[in-house]
């Protein structure tokens, strides 16, 4: 007979990848990890993983059972979080993806500190500028920068991002100062690619109205670290967040440029499936972190 725990340990060991990883935070050993995901193996009659000394690899049949599972554990966990809400406890797990830019700046150390005020709760954190998705890989909360238009996500805005287009005072002395966006096309420009494709075309604002300028150049990166390293060295012309040069603006080491014209925003939201009922833990995250941006609004815009 196939036994609901089992199904929901296999489910735990996809999620953090090894038998040993899974038998630490139950106290088990790894032998009886392995027995059991066998014993639902043969319960089933089919192979869930190809294991080897390094890894573990899911089966097309182990895939097709973590996707269901993987959603009846979650609404197992919904359900308990809805009863723990009631409660004056704040308890859980919390799997949160954020971008890198705001990771390193913010997020990561306003996730520790939040994990500080509630000693029971666990946060998983996934740092990437990759868009995941949310419902598939079992992620409670995302922090996305972005113009959203997917309606099965529930989103806050958090803040919003303001860009600047900079360069430092050694390139614009060598090359001039550009006065109008149309002046870009004489320019070296440093171009941020994501995920192998990117804007090369800058957006401004023109007698009232938004438009997109081409920009060229022979620096293409797909980290906004790099195009600031390279704006720095004094090689181009870059559109950035003012939360990433907040500092090198300051410090006279980048310079801000068309500020006439420069009408970049993207909004920070909190993004979780519409289908998940945020609970208290998820709720005090949010507004946690909409806190730590707003102390910092100056930086963002």
């Amino acid at each position: 007979m196939i036994k609901a725990d089992d199904i929901f340990l296999f489910v735990q060991v996809v999620d953090e990848g090894s038998f040993s990883k899974v038998a630490d935070k139950l106290e088990m050993t790894n032998s009886v990890v392995s027995k059991r995901i066998s014993r639902l193996e043969q319960e089933i009659n089919v192979q869930l993983f190809y294991r080897t000394t390094r890894k573990l690899t899911l089966t097309d049949a182990g895939r097709a059972l973590y996707g269901k599972a993987r959603l009846a554990k979650q609404a197992l966990q919904d359900a308990q979080d809805t009863v723990t809400g009631y409660g004056d406890a704040v308890r859980g797990k919390i799997k949160v993806t954020v971008p890198v830019v705001s990771a390193h700046i913010l997020l990561s150390a306003s996730i520790a500190d939040f994990c500080k005020l509630y000693p029971d709760v666990e946060v998983e954190l996934f740092v990437s500028n990759r868009m995941v998705d949310i419902i598939d890989d079992g992620y409670d909360l995302a922090i996305r920068t972005a113009d959203l238009e997917d309606s099965s996500l529930i989103a806050r805005r958090l803040i919003d991002s303001h860009w600047v287009v900079c360069a430092s005072p050694s390139y614009l002395e060598n090359h001039g100062t550009p006065v109008h966006p149309s002046e870009l096309k004489d320019h070296q420009c440093l171009i941020y690619k994501y995920e192998g494709v990117g804007p090369d075309n800058w957006q401004f604002q023109l007698n009232g109205e938004d438009c997109y300028i081409q920009v060229c150049g022979r620096f293409h990166a797909n980290s906004l670290e790099s195009i600031k390293q390279a704006s720095l060295n004094g090689f181009g012309i870059s559109y950035l967040p003012k939360i990433l040069i907040h500092e090198e603006l300051a410090q006279g080491k980048l310079l801000s440029l068309l500020s006439d014209y420069s009408t970049k925003r993207l909004g920070i939201y909190a993004v979780y499936p519409r289908s998940r009922q945020p609970d208290k833990k998820l709720n005090l995250l949010v507004e946690h972190l909409r806190e730590a941006f707003l102390n910092r609004k100056g930086h963002f815009y």
